[in-house]
């Protein structure tokens, strides 16, 4: 997959996690928007992970 389009697909999922956390009043959707959040946090340390690996072979 192109780094280009695992960047988009994070900051898809961080955006709507936030616009749920922000416009969310049931305590259970809050924690799965936070949940979206961490998901696109942790595709973006994947990716950046793996892209630095390959570069330094």
């Amino acid at each position: 997959m192109m780094l280009e389009h695992v960047l988009v697909l994070s900051a898809y999922l961080f955006s709507i996690g936030l616009y749920g956390l922000i416009t969310s009043r049931n305590m259970v959707r809050a924690l799965m928007c936070l949940e979206l959040i961490l998901n696109g946090v942790n595709i973006n340390f994947v990716t950046f992970s793996d892209k630095k690996s390959k570069n330094n072979d």
